[in-house]
């Protein structure tokens, strides 16, 4: 009998879940350390109510994970110059050395994943990844 889509998702996601959990204890990162930091881009700044939305949380709970990065120096806020009311966000040095710590462990799990596939697998994969993620 195949295996339900949602049971397919769920098995991958806990596998993948395994292999994020391991790059946050060796780079001593929470859970919202490190998912804040993947959603930051190296030199480029976005505006505080985007960072909680590209993470997927309330405005008040991405408040508290960006105070958590600012307080432990990976990120900097700067006020905007014409509207006072809007904060941008950006790395800082440490937070962009984090990040390409992060990139780095993730691009080796990707590495082990990619050595016992075809280049064509690979490309079919991407492919259904994108399209489940535009439907979900």
């Amino acid at each position: 009998m195949s295996r339900r889509l949602f049971e397919l998702i769920l098995s991958i996601k806990r596998k993948c879940q395994s292999n994020e959990e391991q790059i946050q204890d060796e780079l001593g990162l929470s859970q919202a350390e490190f998912n804040g930091l993947i959603v930051l881009e190296p030199g480029q700044k976005i505006l505080g109510f985007d960072f909680a939305d590209r993470m997927g949380l309330s405005p008040s709970r991405g408040s508290r994970v960006l105070n958590k990065l600012v307080t432990e120096g990976y990120v900097k806020t700067q006020v905007k110059a014409d509207d006072r009311r809007t904060v941008l966000i950006g790395l800082t040095a440490k937070g962009t050395r984090k990040k390409k710590r992060i990139l780095g462990r993730m691009e080796a799990c990707e590495n082990r994943i990619s050595a016992k596939l075809t280049k064509r697998q690979i490309g079919q994969i991407r492919s259904a990844l994108s399209l489940l993620e535009e439907a979900l």
